[in-house]
């Protein structure tokens, strides 16, 4: 009795965490399709003439040196678009294995 007990218990304990981590993942993914279109525009700016010609601005000292320009530095934008694809292909493999009993 007391090992059933102890069973159900266990079940129990991973029914709620389960559904506590259904209900954080619904809004973070509401949040990242929200972000999405956003995230696009980051990209076509990336690489474009614009971002040329605003790269160009700010090695010749054009843009203040306090203004936030990170957006300019190839690294980071470059480092994001990896990471957001590796998150994507990440949620894929998930919902694979998530569906595969």
């Amino acid at each position: 009795m007391e090992q059933r007990l102890e069973q159900i218990k266990e079940m129990e304990e991973i029914l709620t965490h389960t559904n506590e981590l259904i209900e954080k993942t619904e809004k973070l993914l509401d949040n990242w399709e929200k972000n999405l279109p956003e995230f696009k525009k980051l990209m076509a700016y990336y690489g474009s003439e614009q971002w040329f010609k605003d790269f160009d601005a700010y090695t010749k000292g054009e843009i203040p040196k306090n203004f936030p320009c990170g957006v300019l530095s190839e690294d980071l934008v470059y480092n994001t678009y990896g990471e957001h694809r590796n998150l994507a292909l990440k949620m894929i493999k998930l919902a694979v294995s998530a569906l595969e009993n």
